[in-house]
C-alpha cells in the first residue's frame, strides 16, 4: 500500500500516521510500515525517514 497525504498544518496528517502505527503494532506488523517525508524535520515528527534516504 502506498499512500500520500498532503495538506496544511493542523489537518491531522500526523494523527493518521500515529493511528496507522498503533494499528500495525496491534497486529504485530509495525516493522512492515515505513513513513517518508520530504525534509528531515518533517521526518522526525513522524519518526520516519527522508524520501531520499
Amino acid at each position: 500500500l502506498k499512500m500520500m497525504m498532503t495538506g496544511p498544518g493542523g489537518t491531522g496528517k500526523t494523527h493518521v500516521i500515529r493511528a496507522l502505527t498503533a494499528l500495525m503494532s496491534l497486529y504485530g506488523c509495525s516493522h512492515r510500515i515505513r513513513f517518508l517525508a520530504p525534509t528531515g524535520s518533517a521526518a522526525s515528527l513522524i519518526e520516519g525517514m527522508t524520501i531520499h534516504s
